[in-house]
């Protein structure tokens, strides 16, 4: 009895062993591939691009199987992904920043992805470069990007006398035009609005010779006198009343906000203003021109994110397959939906951005702007220009005070982090 017993338990796993086989014959036969699971790391975003993201998303999964597990970190970034990776728990593929990208490449955490990358001539190159390493390795792939124009309200100028045409290209001229301007409009309006963050300046740095992160790491704001020129010459327009700062000077959250609600006639801002001006001010008439030149030179900046890898993921084919898709063939997909600008110029030119008059500069600008991203140590030497920068504007040192104290602090703060 106990031997009929065993043999039937044989003829059993038998039984199942076939069925097993003949399922995956019939699976292997159907096309269909192995499941497998990636973590995707992201900020919080608006509605419309999270909606964005996860409709791309679905179409990469149901191309190749691969489930793709959204993990949104609302609150410190950065740093929450620090603390990931130290404790090996870090997410397959994840957003990063160009201007944080220099740290993570030298922490060794990320993986090469130089040979990975599908066609990468068709990126603009600026957005790539913005995430090699000092060894020419590329590190992360640029999924989308902002760069700054010239906004210009275009009923406010003829209001004033004056057309779109005679707003000028250059820098000087520029303010020479709005100082002209401000006598022409009315109580409370500016002709002109400005950030005085080093992220909108790094390409004006650079058109006047002077690079704030020198090759050692350490912070330089003082040894060009013609960038010094250029950020004596914001102060001097504050102090005059036609350059202002629209959250300080004019009290509105932001320039978008300003310039919507005509209080001011120009604006130097980024391609994300533009759905708060189609959305909430509709009835704006403006005109959206090259960021000006400086020194002669083509210059704006470019704020640019993309994706990277966890050089320990357990899967990084998975991995690099989704990069290669969502910089790659679902791109077009991505930029429709969250009204982003694409990285490649293939995308950038299939969906018209060249013959699009508000988007236009944007896009050119992509091609020569400063990506905003200089060594490991810019988080640090931005944070010690935008303090005393800011006490130049309100009065309390001069210009070359400031930017001395600037320099000292920072670079303490560089030895001390050593």
């Amino acid at each position: 009895m106990k031997k009929l017993v065993k043999l039937l338990v044989v003829f059993m796993v038998i039984g199942l062993l076939a069925a097993c086989g003949s399922n995956d014959e019939k699976s292997s036969k159907s096309g269909s591939k192995d499941s497998k699971t990636l973590s995707l790391a992201v900020w919080g975003s608006s509605p419309t691009e999270t909606k964005a993201l996860e409709t791309t998303i679905k179409s990469f999964e149901e191309k190749t199987g691969v489930d793709v597990k959204i993990e949104v970190i609302q609150d410190n970034f950065q740093d929450t992904l620090t603390a990931r990776f130290a404790a090996k728990n870090a997410p397959d593929v994840f957003y990063l920043e160009s201007y944080v990208a220099p740290r993570f490449i030298a922490s060794g955490v990320l993986e090469d992805l130089s040979n990975k990358v599908k066609n990468p001539d068709d990126f603009f190159q600026p957005l790539l470069d913005g995430f090699r390493g000092k060894d020419g390795k590329l590190y992360g792939v640029p999924k989308d990007y902002s760069t700054l124009a010239t906004y210009v309200n275009v009923d406010l100028l003829e209001k004033a006398g004056y057309t779109v045409q005679d707003v000028p290209s250059d820098w000087e001229g520029l303010l020479a035009f709005a100082k002209e301007l401000q006598g022409k409009l009315d109580k409370g309006q500016a002709a002109m609005i400005f950030d005085s963050t080093m992220a909108r300046h790094l390409s004006a740095f650079k058109a006047t010779g002077l690079n704030p992160v020198k090759e050692d790491g350490y912070a330089d704001f003082t040894s060009s006198q013609a960038t010094l020129d250029y950020l004596q010459s914001i102060v001097d327009g504050q102090d005059e009343g036609y350059l202002l700062n629209p959250t300080i000077d004019l009290g509105v959250d932001s320039a978008g906000a300003a310039f919507g609600t005509n209080q001011a006639a120009i604006m130097i801002e980024g391609n994300w203003v533009l759905s708060a001006l189609k959305q909430d001010y509709p009835n704006v008439n403006y005109a959206v021109l090259p960021a000006p030149t400086i020194n002669g030179q083509q210059q704006t900046m470019i704020f640019n994110v993309g994706y990277a890898v966890s050089k320990n993921s357990k899967n990084k084919d998975a991995a690099i397959e989704f990069i290669n898709f969502m910089t790659g063939e679902g791109q077009k997909q991505w930029s429709e939906l969250s009204g982003t600008l694409p990285t490649r110029q293939s995308v950038a030119n299939e969906m018209n951005l060249y013959d699009n008059p508000d988007l236009k500069a944007h896009v050119e600008g992509a091609e020569y702007g400063t990506v905003w991203a200089s060594g490991e140590t810019l988080p640090v030497i931005s944070s010690s220009f935008d303090n005393h920068f800011q006490a130049a504007l309100n009065g309390d040192v001069t210009l070359k005070e400031a930017m001395k104290s600037a320099e000292q602090e920072a670079n303490a703060e560089i030895d001390r982090q050593k």
